[in-house]
């Protein structure tokens, strides 16, 4: 197994790419981006299936949910269910992090128990 070298000269280009510690950064953030892509993709899947699966062009076969037509009732609580998928994300996914060239990741806090 070979050492890390931390020693690396920044303006050299003969370097070998196993000798660079990898960022928790930037581990961090392609979690981020993977997981909310996800989730996004998830989001569009289901708006596209309902207004194909339940939207149609004859009006008056519609059900009627509250007012509203079943397609866009449907709408509405995939909305809002987004919503709260993006709170879940930000508060349980995202991590706070030091921007700085030699930055770190903060720890998250932890309520304390009742």
């Amino acid at each position: 197994m070979s050492q890390i070298n931390n020693n690396i000269d920044p303006d050299s280009r003969d370097y070998d790419l196993k000798s660079i510690e990898p960022d928790e950064r930037f581990t961090q953030t392609t979690k981020e981006f993977w997981i909310t892509l996800g989730t996004y993709l998830v989001f569009m899947v289901l708006m596209i299936a309902n207004l194909y699966l339940v939207g149609g062009k004859d009006v008056s076969k519609y059900k009627y949910i509250l007012g509203f037509p079943q397609w866009i009732f449907n709408e509405i609580i995939i909305l809002v269910a987004m919503v709260v998928a993006v709170i879940l994300v930000v508060t349980f996914v995202y991590r706070d992090m030091d921007v700085t060239p030699n930055g770190k990741l903060k720890e998250r806090k932890h309520k304390e128990g009742k």
